[in-house]
């Protein structure tokens, strides 16, 4: 695979789930629920994908946290250190990434850390994007309903021109029908 084509995706964790409607109501239950929502329905869209997805909540520790995203291999959830925003240590793993040649998309409502991604280089994208994508089908659903649709299409065709064919004259052969019937 084209290295370009690998996308590291900075998550403004607080910020996806508070405009989420099902994970803001999560977060309603608790701050870790909130979390565990966001992160599932992240593993769930990207762990199949060869892009590196990290997602950085406000934290509270004495120390920046970094963490394995449970169930991919390519996915940080990073907690940021007492005192630091997520919106600054997402534009300083923007500019890391883009140093290092790769790109960059983040996703975040918050204009000033979208501004900030986009003047190092990298790419923003609102939470309703992300929300579209985390719900959209995969690859191997969307194949399985274009077929299905194709074959629909197909039958649909058959039936009316077995239609219009009646309204011509043209007569059944015996045995092209339901089956059990002659």
């Amino acid at each position: 695979m084209d290295p370009a084509a690998i996308l590291t995706i900075l998550v403004d964790g607080y910020n996806v789930i508070r405009n989420t409607p099902g994970m803001a109501a999560a977060e309603k239950l608790s701050l870790e629920a909130g979390r565990e929502a966001l992160c599932a329905q992240i593993v769930g869209r990207y762990r199949h994908t060869p892009h590196r997805v990290i997602v950085v909540f406000d934290g509270d520790g004495s120390a920046e946290s970094v963490t394995a995203l449970r169930g991919m291999a390519r996915g940080r959830v990073v907690f940021t250190r007492r005192g630091e925003t997520a919106d600054s240590v997402i534009a300083r793993l923007a500019a890391r990434e883009r140093r290092d040649g790769t790109q960059v998309v983040c996703v975040s409502d918050d204009l000033e850390v979208r501004t900030a991604v986009s003047a190092l280089g990298g790419s923003a994208a609102r939470v309703d994007d992300l929300t579209t994508h985390l719900n959209a089908p995969d690859r191997q659903t969307r194949k399985r309903y274009q077929h299905r649709a194709h074959v629909r299409a197909e039958l649909e065709a058959d039936a009316n021109e077995d239609h219009a064919g009646r309204g011509s004259g043209r007569r059944r052969r015996p045995g092209r029908g339901k089956p059990g019937r002659g």
